[in-house]
């Protein structure tokens, strides 16, 4: 059976290594936060700040395939939520919820396309996490039941009034609904497993932390920050909680639909069976 935690002589190691493969599948994010740390204080005159992210962004991209970090597979859901992200970052804006002040040539609707990728980085993360971890789930919802709750959770962002509130009640019934659901997953050959919730709020809770430091660079900016910089509104945790969710059901299910084909062809399975995803 696999373990909650690992012993008390195995902790360290287990961190260390845990801490390591989840570097690892942060790359993509990892690097965003970079380029927007080095573009707050390089510029390139006559190319204007967002345009160089956007570079920069398609860039990394072409690294991680390359590498094989990624495969063209994973590229095309990368592509998917970028295309999500900045349907949403463009009501957004257009909104008020946040801004892109600066100029670009590359902005539709008043949202740079780099922004899309900041989505898209964390398809990236959970594609790179899955392999790396060798992820699986036990008690998946059926996954008619988890694309409509992708579909209605990712509506939600674009409902305009009481918006924090339905999306908090919200969390509590998704909570709920997978309650029963687990992740496993393996660090230094060994297989351990946690509540798929608790998965949701971690991670939830360590792009917040993300984000606190995408607007501390300025990838965007919150009406609250755009005199000073402050920290972002704790009831964020709450609605990237929500997206990830979303993103994780999208990652899920296309790693699914991969297990069915391979079963069919009688090809290797990195991850466990269709049933347990």
């Amino acid at each position: 059976m696999d373990r909650l935690i690992p012993p008390r002589g195995e902790r360290i190691g287990f961190l260390l290594e845990f801490i390591k493969q989840h570097s690892i599948a942060c790359i993509f994010p990892f690097s965003i936060v970079i380029c927007l740390a080095l573009t707050k204080v390089i510029a390139i005159p006559g190319l204007p700040r967002y345009d160089l992210l956007l570079i920069l962004c398609l860039v990394i991209q072409v690294f991680m395939v390359k590498f094989k970090l990624e495969t063209w597979q994973d590229a095309a859901i990368v592509a998917v939520f970028h295309l999500l992200g900045l349907a949403l970052e463009i009501y957004k804006v257009n909104h008020g919820s946040w801004s892109y002040p600066e100029f670009a040539y590359t902005k539709v609707a008043g949202a740079p396309l780099y922004s899309g990728f900041m989505h898209g980085s964390v398809a990236s993360f959970m594609c790179l996490a899955w392999k790396r971890l060798k992820l699986s789930s036990s008690n998946w919802p059926n996954p008619l039941k988890t694309w409509l709750i992708a579909a209605v959770l990712y509506a939600l962002f674009f409902v305009p009034t009481n918006g924090p509130l339905i999306r908090l009640v919200t969390l509590a019934i998704i909570l709920i609904v997978f309650i029963d659901c687990t992740v496993h997953y393996t660090v230094a050959e060994k297989r351990y497993q946690m509540p798929m919730s608790l998965a949701f709020l971690l991670i939830g809770s360590m792009i917040y932390i993300a984000e606190n430091i995408a607007t501390y660079f300025g990838a965007w900016k919150y009406p609250y920050q755009l005199d000073i910089w402050q920290p972002v509104h704790s009831a964020k945790i709450v609605s990237w909680s929500l997206l990830m969710i979303v993103s994780l059901i999208i990652v899920a299910e296309y790693k699914r639909t991969l297990n069915s084909k391979s079963a069919k062809s009688g090809a290797l399975q990195l991850d466990r069976p269709a049933s347990t995803l």
